[in-house]
């Protein structure tokens, strides 16, 4: 009797996971997380030493933005 209910006990086990992938996830939970890691991957900021460096160039053109940006605040309040 115990080796019929084990028996049976392992065999309701072994078909509980026929639907899932690693890590004992569904197909569908692991699409899920594929494309939410697709989405992390997509908006990551590329902070490696080479691109925290300024540009001279960018920042001076930035700055030029500013002026002119503060140049024309300025005239709008005079007027």
């Amino acid at each position: 009797m115990r080796k019929t209910m084990a028996i049976a006990a392992l065999a309701l086990l072994a078909a509980c996971g026929d639907n899932e992938g690693r890590g004992g996830l569904t197909a569908e939970e692991e699409r899920e997380l594929n494309k939410a890691e697709a989405m992390l991957n997509d908006n990551m900021i590329d902070v490696s030493p080479d691109s925290l460096v300024a540009n001279e160039a960018e920042l001076e053109a930035m700055d030029a933005a500013a002026d002119a940006e503060a140049a024309e605040a300025a005239e709008a309040n005079l007027n």
